[in-house]
């Protein structure tokens, strides 16, 4: 496969100094301006890990506020103001694919005051994008909070009404797939498909799950696989046909609407993909500030107040605690890059 560069706007970020003056948000919304590790630590000087944390935390959202990732982190990080007291900051670096912000991530201070927001992908960033120097041994795993499906939908007039029509129309590589983002879990969950069915679909990359589902309802691609969140205003409205979702478990927000492997389908009795979502830290930050946020995590995703809104908002709840998590990161990141070798498209 083809990288994307991002080498000149890693140059440009460094050299204007945004990796930090990205106007960082606190979960509340007001503006606080960019902070770096040091000055946002206020007592974090190693002092003493047992006491972690002692003064503010930024958390990283290598992405532009308002998408997903930032509403899923803004919603967890409100809940941990309340469990560990203390004031997390989100500063949304966006650019480069989620990169830019990455790397600012790694290249603070490795003392849990700056953390960032983290998914299924991100740690093959070295093989997705052009100049990016950081590998996965550059991140420390904190906890999964969430693992979101995407569910598969056809346009009304494709002639797709569930499985098996859906793996009849990709025989011939002409049946365009939208997928919401280029070197993402949309691309790696449509290989995922095609391989498990022996079919191929057209790869069409949009600007979003949203406007690939759009795409979709106006009949200008043939089928999209949004996240359920983005899904479910048009397959109310019978815009366009829901097909599968793709966890192994029907969902909640969208309970008629089938697994894949409840199609009985040879290769997909197993089929689960989902997109997980979670908190890393630089490499070399203490173990026990990484056990504190860890256990803080798994509280906030106990707490049923908290839950209710994060279904709301679309996102599933699912916790992987540190020593799980660390694992699942490495079988994750080996997975993703035998795909990434594998892959041929553009």
């Amino acid at each position: 496969m083809k990288k994307k560069s991002v080498a000149l706007l890693l140059t440009l970020a460094m050299t204007a100094g945004l990796f930090s003056g990205c106007g960082a948000l606190s979960v509340g919304g007001s503006s606080t301006g960019g902070s770096d590790s040091s000055s946002s630590s206020e007592g974090g000087d190693g002092s003493g890990a047992t006491d972690y944390p002692t003064g503010t935390v930024e958390v990283i959202v290598p992405y532009a506020a308002g998408g997903g990732a930032d509403i899923a982190t803004r919603l967890v990080c409100s809940y941990l103001e309340q469990e560990l007291g203390q004031t997390f900051v989100i500063n949304n670096v966006s650019g480069g694919g989620g990169t830019i912000g990455l790397t600012n991530l790694v290249n603070a201070n490795p003392d849990g005051y700056t953390i960032a927001y983290f998914s299924s992908t991100d740690s093959n960033g070295d093989a997705l994008f052009d100049g990016v120097t950081y590998t996965k041994d550059d991140f420390a795993p904190i906890a999964q909070f969430s693992a979101d499906p995407h569910v598969i939908v056809a346009s009304n007039n494709s002639g797709i009404t569930d499985v098996e029509s859906l793996i009849a129309a990709g025989q011939d590589g002409s049946t365009t797939w939208g997928i919401g983002g280029a070197w993402s879990h949309w691309d790696f969950l449509k290989m995922e498909v095609e391989e498990a069915t022996g079919t191929n679909f057209m790869r069409v990359a949009f600007d979003g799950g949203v406007t690939a589902i759009n795409n979709v309802a106006s009949g200008d691609c043939d089928v999209a696989t949004p996240f359920i969140s983005e899904a479910t205003a048009q397959i109310d409205a019978g815009n366009v046909q829901p097909i599968a979702v793709t966890s192994a478990e029907r969902h909640p927000l969208l309970p008629d609407v089938p697994t894949l492997a409840e199609s009985g389908i040879e290769g997909l009795e197993n089929f689960n993909s989902v997109m997980w979502r979670g908190f890393v830290a630089p490499a070399g930050t203490p173990e026990e500030v990484l056990q504190v946020l860890s256990d803080a995590i798994g509280k906030v995703c106990e707490n049923e107040e908290f839950v209710a809104a994060a279904e709301e908002a679309g996102v599933t709840v699912d916790f992987m605690g540190i020593d799980e998590f660390a694992g699942y990161y490495e079988e994750n990141h080996n997975s993703i890059r035998e795909m990434i070798d594998n892959a041929d498209f553009e």
